[in-house]
């Protein structure tokens, strides 16, 4: 009984006198009997001693969470499928994390996008691209030609759209749209302009038809840039391209007069262009806020799209985007980026998103060789590259000939031994799939 207090003196090994009161004395006398009894049957306690619980690491779990996958005839198959499957109809946005500019990865992802489509359908797919990219290869879909017009707005204004100007991309987004049971299926883009893309958004500019003080700007800084793109042409530079090279000064001059007689249009155009440039300037003077900036921007760009949606809280999307864009929580350039995000927003629609990690274990990377030239290649051995070391497990413990689905959600709250990188991955992403080689993809000419 609570209203009862009995208090005890009791005297310790040191020689102090503590009281102990109400439920601690009944505790004490418990703890004290068995001091006793132990003291008379020491046979009690001698007992062996016992061995400290050995740690369990992420390495000897890793097994039980692998799977098989495959794609046949562009469609999921092997154990994993039906893992894969499942994750996938539960989920309203899915979020491929990738390996840039491969053929294997646009395969998954347009198996993906079957899933969905079979699975309720899915109304939009965003790119790691621009929102003047995407909508660039909307209308393209519209016609039988969408190669063709990639292929002479990048003659005409080389490096301006990313990723959707590599044939494989381009035709999955074609694929998804029909995929997608969604008769107003649209392509998103989040990302910023590409770097040779000035040239793009001013002609954009010019046709927004601006007063005459913006116009004048313009064609002025038109100029420019047709200056520094013959340049950067010559050498491959892209440092002599108008994002890059062109100074506060002129910006400041150009922005003055868009804002006395610019139309809307005109100054949106101009935020894109002004945006994209600090972007690729910052990154090579301060990379953090860069990258920071852009994750903003493509924050703003993933809200506005859902704004024009109206609610839209229950549509289904998929992204595709490069891997380290994509986790849950902190990625590793140490920014909450769009993928935490989504994740975010997802839950607090009370809905799912479902983020999926694919990469190589070995391959060949075609990577940017210059402005106005074609891809480089470059073999690589994922486990060496000093970003993804840690992935080492994963390769070492692929399924023989084919893909391998590991299920990180399985691994989650087990107090399994991890390295920093893993503990990130475990829970940024939900499922992790290696692809044994990548190939390289081309771009459109």
């Amino acid at each position: 009984m609570h209203g009862f207090v009995t208090a005890v003196a009791v005297v310790t090994q040191a020689g102090e006198r503590i009281f102990l009161q109400g439920d601690i004395v009944r505790h004490f006398r418990i703890t004290l009997t068995i001091l006793v009894s132990a003291a008379f049957c020491p046979q009690v306690f001698a007992q062996s001693p016992v061995s400290p619980p050995q740690s369990v690491t992420l390495e000897s779990k890793l097994p039980s969470v692998a799977s098989a996958l495959n794609i046949e005839g562009g469609k999921l198959a092997g154990p994993g499928a039906a893992i894969l499957q499942t994750a996938i109809s539960q989920a309203n946005y899915i979020l491929i994390g990738e390996d840039h500019i491969t053929r294997e990865i646009p395969r998954f992802a347009g198996a993906v996008c079957d899933a969905m489509g079979a699975t309720g359908g899915f109304s939009a797919m965003a790119f790691e691209a621009s929102p003047a990219a995407a909508r660039f290869v909307q209308d393209s879909l519209k016609g039988s030609d969408r190669l063709a017009k990639m292929a002479d707005l990048q003659k005409r204004f080389p490096a301006s759209v990313a990723f959707l100007n590599v044939r494989d991309e381009n035709d999955l987004a074609a694929h998804c749209a029909a995929a997608s049971q969604h008769t107003g299926f649209q392509i998103w883009g989040l990302d910023q302009d590409f770097i040779g893309s000035a040239g793009w958004i001013i002609e954009r500019m010019i046709a927004t038809s601006p007063g005459p003080k913006a116009r004048a700007e313009i064609l002025r800084l038109q100029q420019l840039e047709r200056t520094g793109a013959e340049e950067a042409r010559k050498t491959g530079d892209p440092s002599k391209l108008f994002m890059l090279s062109v100074s506060d000064a002129e910006i400041e001059k150009a922005s003055a007069a868009i804002e006395v007689d610019g139309t809307p249009a005109t100054r949106k155009e101009f935020f894109e262009l002004t945006e994209s440039r600090v972007i690729y300037r910052e990154n090579g003077t301060n990379p953090s806020e860069s990258n920071r900036r852009r994750s903003l921007l493509m924050k703003k760009n993933f809200s506005d799209y859902k704004a024009a949606d109206g609610d839209g809280s229950h549509q289904r999307v998929l992204l595709k985007f490069g891997d380290w864009h994509l986790y849950k929580g902190i990625n590793p350039l140490h920014q909450r980026d769009i993928g935490n995000f989504i994740a975010e927003f997802a839950d607090g629609h009370d809905v799912t998103s479902l983020h999926i990690l694919v990469l190589g274990a070995r391959g060949t990377h075609a990577l940017f060789a210059g402005y106005d030239r074609p891809m480089r290649r470059e073999p690589f051995i994922m486990d060496q590259d000093d970003d993804y070391h840690w992935l080492k497990p994963a390769i070492e413990d692929q399924k023989p000939g084919t893909w391998t689905l590991y299920d990180l959600r399985q691994l989650r709250f087990r107090h399994l031994e991890m390295s920093e990188n893993w503990d990130r991955v475990v829970y940024g992403y939900d499922l992790l799939v290696i692809i044994p080689e990548l190939s390289p993809a081309e771009l459109i000419y």
